[in-house]
């Protein structure tokens, strides 16, 4: 009789581990926003392909967009490691579309405001533009 309480037992709870994963929501697009900013700090372009939409990935395959950024960089190693700290200032979420904002204080001090679009895909956000902003009249 024990087995067959421990066997029942088991059964609800990897059902209810297993439910809880696949309802799973994923990272915001705060988080995403911020990841992306790491990898382009890191010069890390396979995760930079995993978190763009399609749009950013000029049509290639994830071999072809990482060999090509890596060839373009490569003599780019200065603009690698700038960044001290990544925190979103601004989150905008509209359904499946978002505008975060966010601040990066670089390691010489100054800070920059990058903006970027993100659109949901399935349980994933993707960025799809970005620029860098200032603020006007204190706002961002």
């Amino acid at each position: 009789m024990p087995l067959v309480v421990v066997a029942v037992l088991v059964t609800v709870f990897s059902g209810g581990l297993i439910y809880a994963i696949g309802r799973g929501t994923g990272p915001g697009p705060a988080d995403t926003a911020v990841a992306y900013e790491h990898a382009w700090d890191r010069l890390d372009f396979a995760t930079l392909w995993n978190l763009s939409s399609d749009k950013l990935r000029d049509g290639r395959i994830r071999a072809d967009f990482v060999a090509g950024k890596n060839a373009a960089y490569r003599s780019e190693g200065g603009l690698a490691r700038l960044v001290r700290s990544v925190r979103p200032e601004v989150v905008d979420v509209s359904g499946p579309l978002a505008r975060v904002v966010t601040r990066l204080e670089l390691a010489d001090g100054q800070s920059v405001y990058d903006e970027m679009l993100l659109e949901r895909v399935g349980s994933a956000w993707r960025v799809t533009a970005y620029h860098l902003a200032s603020p006007r009249n204190g706002q961002i």
